[in-house]
C-alpha cells in the first residue's frame, strides 16, 4: 500500500471522528462555514480513496488542497491557532509531491496567513489580538510560520531525496546482484565439474546439476540439507567429514585425489578442491567445493605407465638378445670345431674302443652345448627357421602324447581344440618346443599334482588390446592357451620370466632359458605372448600366432647312407681359422677342389685370380670387411650361376634385411659336423645342377 493511500485512509477515519464534535460545536456557535468546509473535506477525501484510477499526482494535489482549504477556513473562522493545518499542508505536500512543491506550498501558506491576518474585519468573531498590534503581529507570526515551515519542508525534502537516491541505488544494486547471480548460477550449472557448498554442520546448501547427477538426485532440492553420511557409505563419508573438518578449521584442501567405488563395482577417481566460505566479517560459515572426474586421465596414466614398462622391458630384452646372439655365434664356431673334429676322429679306422668312447662323449657334450646355443638364438630371434603352414590342433595332439609322459601321472592334462581354428605359418619344431617348455614349467609349479589344460581358438586382436598387451599388429590370430593350477607367480617374478638365465628353480634344476626361448620364437613368428598369474591361482600363458590361408606345406626328406662327395671346385670363405680348417679337411677328404679365403674381400680376389670354374660358394654370413650376402651380390656379377651355401652361428639385423631367415636360401646352422656339411654341400650342388639343366 502506498504512502498516499495510508495517509488518506487514516485521514478519513480520524477526520470522521473529529468532524462530529466539530460540527456540533460549530452549530452551537453559528459557524456555518466551518460545518460546510468540514463536510466537504470528508466527502472529497472519500471520493479520492474510491477513485484509484486517477493519477497519483492528481490525487495527491487534491488531498493537499483539502488541507489548505481546511487551514484557510479555520484560520478565518476560528483564529490563528488553526495555522497548524497550513503547516501540515506544506509538510504533506513536500512528502507526497516533492521538495519544490513543498516550498511552493510554504509560500502559499505564508501569503494566506498574512492576508487573513490583515483581513480582520472578515471574521469579527475570531479571537484576535487587539487592532493596535495588528499588522506587526501578523507579520511576525507569518515570518515565524514561514521559517518553521521552510525548515521542516527542506529537512523533509532532503531526507526524502536521500531516501529516493538510496532506494534507486538499492534497486540498481539488487538488479545487478540478481543479474550476476543468474549468470553465476547458469555458469555453475553448465560446468561439468561438481560444485557445492556446505554449512558448518556439513549439510549441503548449494549444488549444481553435475552434483545432483553425481549423487543420484533428480533436483537440487533433494540434496539440500543432506550430509555425506546420507549419501555415501560410512567409511567413505567419514573420510569426507575429516576433510571438511580441516577446511572448517581454515586449512584449504587443494587438488586432492580421491576414489569412490560405485554400487555397480566400478571405480571413479576425482580431483577435489575445498576452501573455507567466509562472511563479511571474515568468519568461516561453511565451505565451497569443486570435484572433477579424472577417471579417464587415471586410466590413461595407468596405460602409459604400463606401456612405458613394456617398452623398457622390450628394450632390455632386445639388448640381452643381442648379447645372447653374439655369445651364441662365437660359441657355435668353437662347437663346430669340436663336433667336426670329433666326427672325423670317429671315422678313423685306427681308433681304439676307449678313445672312441671318449670322443663320443665329447660329441654328446657338444650336442648339448649346441642345444643351449639354439635356445639363445631362439631368444634373440637370430635363428634360421623353416616355417610351414601348420594345423595347430595337429601339433597339439601330436605333442600331447609326449607331454603326458613328461608331466607325470599326478597331473591331469586336458585339451580343448577349436575345430575351426585357422592355420599358422611357423616352424613345427619350434612350436613343439613352445609346448614342451610351457608344460615343463607348469609341471614344476605343481609338485603335488594338479591340472594342465591346452586350448586353441581364433581371436581378433584390436588396436587397444595390441597396444596394452602385445607387440604384434592387430588382426586375426590363432590363440594357444596353456593354463595350470600351480602356485602362480608374484608380480616381481612375473615381470622377469622372459629374461634369459632368470630362474626361480634350485641350482641344477633349470637354465633359465626355457621361457626366454618361447618369447623369442613367438616374436620371430610375428606373434605375441601374454601371461596372467597370481600367487595361489596358477598361471595362464596365451600365445598369439598370426593366422594365414591354408596351403600345402613343403616336406623335405632327409638323405641317408654313405657320406656323398664330388670333384667340383668350391670357394670356402670363413673368418674363423679353426672352422675354415675343419671344413677344408672335410671337403678335400671327399674329393672336392677347395679354394679358401679369410673374408669377403679376399674371396673376390681368389675368384678373380683363379682359372677354375667355381661351382659352389660356401660362405659365413657375418664377416669383417665384407659380409656373406654382400660377397654373393658382388660375386654374381662375375659368376651369375654360382651356387651359394650360407653357414653361420647367428644372423644379425643386416642379414635379416637380406632375407636369409626365409626358406628361399640354402643355409647350414653352426655347429655342424663334417658329414652334415658334406651332405648339405652335395644337396646344394645337385639341386643347382638340376635347376640349371631345366633352364
Amino acid at each position: 500500500m502506498s504512502l498516499l493511500a495510508v495517509i488518506m485512509r487514516t485521514g478519513l477515519m480520524l477526520g470522521a471522528v473529529v468532524c462530529v464534535p466539530s460540527v456540533i460545536m460549530a452549530m452551537r456557535a453559528g459557524l456555518t462555514g466551518v460545518i460546510v468546509i468540514d463536510v466537504l473535506a470528508i466527502a472529497v477525501l472519500a471520493a479520492l480513496i474510491v477513485l484509484k484510477q486517477l493519477p497519483f499526482t492528481v490525487r495527491a494535489t487534491v488531498f493537499c488542497l483539502i488541507l489548505y482549504a481546511l487551514g484557510t477556513g479555520l484560520l478565518i473562522w476560528v483564529g490563528a491557532r488553526s495555522q497548524i493545518f497550513l503547516l501540515g499542508f506544506s509538510i504533506l505536500t513536500a512528502l507526497l509531491l516533492g521538495t519544490r512543491a513543498g516550498l511552493a506550498s510554504v509560500v502559499l501558506s505564508t501569503v494566506t496567513l498574512f492576508l487573513v491576518g490583515l483581513w480582520g474585519s472578515a471574521a469579527p468573531e475570531m479571537l484576535m489580538t487587539p487592532q493596535s498590534q495588528g499588522v506587526g503581529f501578523w507579520f511576525t507570526v507569518t515570518l515565524n510560520f514561514a521559517l518553521i515551515a521552510s525548515l521542516l519542508v527542506l529537512a523533509i525534502g532532503v531526507v526524502i531525496s536521500a531516501m529516493e537516491a538510496a532506494l534507486r541505488q538499492e534497486i540498481l544494486a539488487r538488479s545487478s546482484f540478481e543479474q550476476q547471480r543468474t549468470v553465476l548460477r547458469t555458469l555453475i550449472d553448465a560446468m561439468p565439474d561438481v560444485v557445492f557448498t556446505k554449512d558448518l554442520y556439513g549439510r549441503f546448501e548449494l549444488a549444481n546439476r553435475a552434483a545432483c547427477e553425481q549423487f543420484s538426485k533428480e533436483s537440487e532440492a533433494q540434496l539440500i540439507g543432506l550430509t555425506a553420511r546420507d549419501i555415501f557409505p560410512t567409511e567413505y563419508a567419514a573420510q569426507r567429514e575429516s576433510e571438511d573438518a580441516r577446511v572448517f578449521a581454515g586449512e584449504p584442501l587443494l587438488n586432492a585425489e580421491a576414489f569412490r567405488i560405485r554400487p555397480d563395482g566400478t571405480v571413479r577417481w576425482f580431483l577435489v578442491i575445498k576452501v573455507p566460505l567466509r562472511n563479511a566479517l571474515g568468519e568461516i560459515t561453511g565451505l565451497i567445493g569443486i570435484s572433477r572426474d579424472i577417471t579417464d586421465r587415471k586410466l590413461a596414466e595407468v596405460q602409459r605407465d604400463q606401456l612405458q614398462q613394456e617398452l623398457q622391458q622390450s628394450q632390455k630384452m632386445e639388448a640381452v638378445g643381442q648379447l645372447a646372439g653374439g655369445i651364441a655365434h662365437d660359441f657355435n664356431n668353437l662347437l663346430t670345431i669340436i663336433t667336426g673334429h670329433s666326427g672325423l676322429l670317429l671315422t678313423s679306422p685306427d681308433i681304439s674302443p676307449d678313445v672312441q668312447e671318449s670322443v663320443e662323449e665329447i660329441g654328446n657334450a657338444a650336442d648339448r652345448a649346441a642345444a643351449l646355443t639354439r635356445q639363445l638364438l631362439a631368444f634373440s630371434r637370430q635363428a634360421l627357421t623353416q616355417p610351414e603352414v601348420l594345423d595347430v590342433n595337429a601339433v597339439v595332439l601330436d605333442t600331447s602324447k609326449l607331454l603326458r609322459r613328461l608331466i607325470g601321472e599326478d597331473i591331469s592334462l586336458s585339451t580343448t581344440l577349436d575345430s575351426q581354428v585357422a592355420a599358422v605359418r611357423a616352424d613345427p619344431s619350434q612350436l613343439n618346443q613352445i609346448l614342451m617348455n610351457l608344460a615343463l614349467n607348469a609341471r614344476d609349479a605343481m609338485p603335488t599334482g594338479g591340472t594342465l589344460s591346452i586350448e586353441t581358438g581364433n581371436v581378433e586382436i584390436d588396436h587397444t588390446f595390441s597396444a596394452m598387451h602385445l607387440s604384434a599388429a592387430p588382426g586375426l590370430y590363432v590363440m594357444l592357451r596353456l593354463s595350470d593350477s600351480g602356485s602362480g607367480m608374484e608380480p616381481g617374478v612375473l615381470s622377469r620370466i622372459f629374461e634369459p638365465f632368470y630362474t626361480t628353480k634350485g641350482v641344477g634344476k633349470g637354465t633359465g632359458l626355457g621361457l626366454s626361448m618361447v618369447f623369442g620364437i613367438v616374436q620371430q613368428s610375428g606373434g605375441g605372448i601374454h601371461v596372467h598369474s597370481e600367487p595361489g591361482h596358477g598361471s595362464t600363458f596365451r600365445i598369439y600366432l598370426p593366422a594365414v590361408p591354408v596351403s600345402t606345406p613343403t616336406v623335405i626328406e632327409e638323405t641317408g647312407g654313405r657320406t656323398p662327395g664330388g670333384t667340383e671346385t668350391i670357394l670356402l670363405v670363413e673368418d674363423d681359422s679353426g672352422v675354415r680348417a675343419l671344413a677344408l679337411r672335410a671337403l678335400q677328404g671327399l674329393g672336392y677342389d677347395v679354394l679358401t679365403a679369410n673374408d669377403g674381400l679376399e674371396a673376390l680376389e681368389v675368384a678373380t685370380s683363379t682359372d677354375k670354374r667355381i661351382a659352389l660358394l660356401v660362405t659365413d654370413v657375418v664377416m669383417p670387411n665384407l659380409s656373406g650376402p654382400a660377397l654373393v651380390e658382388r660375386l654374381r656379377t662375375r659368376l651369375p650361376h654360382v651356387a651359394v651355401l650360407y653357414v653361420s652361428g647367428y644372423t644379425d639385423d643386416a642379414v635379416l634385411r637380406h632375407g636369409l631367415l626365409q626358406a628361399e636360401v640354402d643355409f647350414l646352422q653352426k655347429p655342424f659336423t663334417a658329414s652334415a656339411l658334406a651332405r648339405k654341400v652335395r644337396t646344394v650342388l645337385d639341386e643347382h645342377a638340376s635347376g640349371s639343366a631345366a633352364r
